[in-house]
C-alpha cells in the first residue's frame, strides 16, 4: 500500500488536477505473486494487496489513465516464507526465463491479458501496447521484442542510453541516441528499419555520479516508502563504506546518465533538460520520456510544480504510451509534436 498504491493515487489526483494523463507500468509478476499467497499476505499483512492493486488498476483506466506492462523476471516463481520473499535474482531477462520462442510469446501473451482485464478490456477497449522491462533488462532481448510484436505491442522503453547493468545485465551505450524513437527487432539498441517494434528511450543526459546526489534523489531513494533491502543495496552502488576516500572520489566521478527522472530532480532542473534537449531530426516526432516510481513518491507538491510548468510551457503536451502507440499503429505522422509524459 505505502510503496505503490498510494503513491499512484496521489499522483493521478494531482494528474487529474492539471488535465494530464499518468501512465502506469503495472509490474504484472509481482502482482500475480500476489494473487497466489493471497491468504498468506492477508494474515500478515492484514490486506490483500492484489485486491487494492485491482481495485486501482481499474479505477485508473476508468478515469482515462493509462496502463502497460512491466515485468521483474525475478518474481516468476518467488515465494513467501516466514514474512518475507524468496526471489530468484539469477533471473535477469525474460529472454533467459524460457527456452523457445512460442515460450515466450505464450508468457508476455498471459501476462499482457492478466493487465488488460484488470483495465476492463472488454468493456473499454483497452488494449496494451507498450513495454518496460523490469530494472531495464530488456537485453539481449530477441524473444522478447519477438514476443512483444506477435502480441501487438508496438513499444518497448527500456533504454537509457550510457547505462550498463552489473554484471553486463545489459549495455545501453551504443544505442542510437538518447531520445529516439528507433524501430527494433533483435536488439533494443540495434536500430532495424524493419523492425516491428518501436523504441522510446527514457531520455537522459551524460553527467558523473556526483551529480546524482540531489536532494530530491536522495530524499526519494532513502524515504521509509523504500524497501530497507533495497535502501542497503543503494548505499553499497553509491560506495559508502568506511576506508579509501579516494576510491569513494574515483566512483563517484565515473560518468553516468541523468535521467529525466521527476523523482530524483528538481523542477527547475527537468525544466533545463526538456528545454535543452535535441530537436528531432528528418521530422521525427519530439518526444522526451520522463520516469518516476510510486516507492520514490514522497513530495506530492513538488509533483503537482512539475505539471503546472509542463502545463505553462508552450509547445508541451503530457501524453501517455497508448496515445504514442496509436501513432506508431497508424505509421508515426512526420513532426507531429507528441511531447512528453510522466
Amino acid at each position: 500500500m505505502r510503496h505503490a498504491v498510494g503513491p499512484a493515487e496521489r499522483m493521478a489526483e494531482i494528474c487529474a488536477r492539471h488535465g494530464a494523463p499518468l501512465t502506469v507500468f503495472l509490474e504484472a509478476e509481482e502482482c500475480a505473486a500476489f494473487e497466489k499467497h493471497a491468504v498468506e499476505l492477508k494474515r500478515f499483512l492484514g490486506h490483500d494487496p492484489a485486491a487494492l492493486i485491482r481495485e486501482q488498476i481499474g479505477r485508473l483506466s476508468a478515469r482515462g489513465h493509462d496502463v502497460q506492462l512491466h515485468l521483474h523476471p525475478e518474481w516468476r516463481g518467488a515465494g513467501w516464507r516466514d514474512g518475507q520473499w524468496a526471489l530468484h535474482p539469477e533471473q535477469k531477462t525474460v529472454d533467459g526465463l524460457f527456452q523457445t520462442q512460442a515460450e515466450v510469446t505464450e508468457y508476455i501473451a498471459r501476462r499482457k491479458g492478466m493487465v488488460e482485464e484488470m483495465c476492463g478490456a472488454g468493456k473499454s477497449g483497452r488494449r496494451v501496447r507498450a513495454y518496460r522491462a523490469g530494472a531495464f533488462c530488456a537485453q539481449p532481448g530477441e524473444k522478447l521484442l519477438a514476443a512483444l510484436a506477435e502480441n501487438g505491442i508496438l513499444i518497448d522503453s527500456s533504454v537509457v542510453k550510457g547505462l550498463h547493468g552489473p554484471g553486463h545485465a545489459f549495455d545501453y551505450r551504443r544505442a542510437p541516441s538518447a531520445k529516439g524513437p528507433w524501430r527494433v527487432k533483435r536488439d533494443v539498441v540495434t536500430e532495424d528499419q524493419t523492425g516491428p517494434v518501436w523504441e522510446f528511450p527514457v531520455y537522459s543526459v551524460m553527467g558523473r555520479r556526483l551529480n546524482q546526489l540531489t536532494p530530491q534523489r536522495l530524499r526519494a531513494k532513502f524515504s521509509r516508502n523504500a524497501p530497507k533491502d533495497r535502501r542497503n543495496e543503494m548505499m553499497g552502488e553509491l560506495g559508502v563504506r568506511p576506508g579509501n576516500p579516494f576510491a569513494l572520489l574515483k566512483f563517484m566521478w565515473q560518468p553516468v546518465p541523468i535521467k529525466l527522472d521527476y523523482h530524483n530532480l528538481s523542477t527547475a532542473a527537468l525544466m533545463r533538460m526538456i528545454r535543452s534537449a535535441p530537436k528531432p531530426a528528418n521530422g521525427a516526432p519530439d518526444v522526451l520520456m520522463l520516469i518516476g516510481h510510486t516507492k520514490e513518491h514522497v513530495d506530492d507538491a513538488r509533483f503537482d510544480q512539475l505539471l503546472g510548468a509542463i502545463g505553462r510551457e508552450p509547445g508541451l503536451k503530457v501524453v501517455t504510451l497508448d496515445h504514442l502507440a496509436g501513432l506508431v499503429e497508424a505509421g508515426l505522422p512526420q513532426g507531429e509534436k507528441l511531447e512528453r509524459k510522466p
